[in-house]
């Protein structure tokens, strides 16, 4: 067996020396020299066709998957959501351990909308979610906000929502918590009159926070088809939107005229 030299010749690489192993022929065996031989060899590369096809398949590909991967992700804050809810009730636990079971469960102003206020910027004080930054219950206060929020009013520490709130920050400013409480009464007038404020136990199959229910704008905003809901034993879950979805729609607006609907809302979330 002998080495014969074949000689390839690739389009733009030049000449390219290679020894193959076969069968020496009788010019080799009688000692002669072996002729070269060139062998043809395909070009490199795609061609601009199939360039094309290869990256439409790509485009496809990347159509289809960037749907499913922001559904997960919406999944995935819909569940830390949740339990920010739960972190949530934890604090006005505490609350209530320290005032005879008495929380700030409720609305301001004579608007029902007006649920998750840290801050009043007309009244300069701490109301509703503002008594518990006082207790020193907000000491993480990325959990009193949606992570699905889009909406910087109620997101953590934005040219509209500053953090800390009121007197430790920008006074000139309303302060917000990112989920809403179950508005039966008017803290601010039950402070001023000097009556107790609503106590915990007594919401135990009841509706007590949720994600914010003020407008339509205010669930789109966030998980758009629905929002967390936290009940008064501590239990935290989903509900759909559609569930609520009506009476929504006769609140477009903050105004006391919503009242009505607001009520609605929170009697639905009972039924859940």
């Amino acid at each position: 067996m002998m080495w014969r030299l074949i000689v390839h010749r690739r389009r733009g690489l030049g000449i390219l020396p290679e020894l193959l192993r076969r069968p020496a022929s009788p010019r080799e065996r009688s000692g002669g020299t072996p002729k070269p031989r060139c062998v043809a060899i395909a070009p490199l590369g795609f061609s601009l066709v199939e360039l094309l096809v290869v990256i439409g398949i790509i485009a496809i590909l990347i159509g289809i998957l960037l749907p499913t991967l922001a559904r997960a992700r919406e999944q995935s804050r819909r569940v830390s959501c949740l339990s920010n809810l739960r972190q949530v009730y934890t604090a006005f636990v505490f609350y209530a351990q320290a005032n005879h079971d008495q929380v700030p469960l409720g609305y301001r102003a004579g608007k029902k909308q007006f649920n998750s206020m840290i801050w009043s910027n007309t009244t300069n004080q701490y109301v509703i979610f503002g008594l518990l930054y006082r207790a020193g219950l907000m000491k993480t206060p990325q959990v009193f906000l949606c992570p699905s929020e889009r909406n910087e009013q109620s997101m953590y520490n934005t040219a509209t929502n500053p953090w800390p709130p009121g007197s430790d920050g920008n006074a000139a400013l309303n302060g917000w918590c990112g989920y809403g409480c179950r508005p039966d009464v008017d803290i601010d007038a039950a402070i001023a009159a000097g009556e107790q404020l609503p106590k915990l136990r007594q919401f135990h199959n009841e509706a007590i926070l949720s994600d914010l229910t003020a407008t339509p704008e205010r669930v789109s905003t966030r998980h758009g088809r629905g929002i967390n809901v936290l009940y008064g034993s501590g239990g935290a879950h989903w509900v759909e939107r559609s569930l609520l979805d009506d009476q929504l729609k006769q609140c477009p607006a903050l105004a006391a005229s919503a009242n009505p609907f607001q009520d609605e809302i929170f009697r639905r979330l009972d039924s859940q």
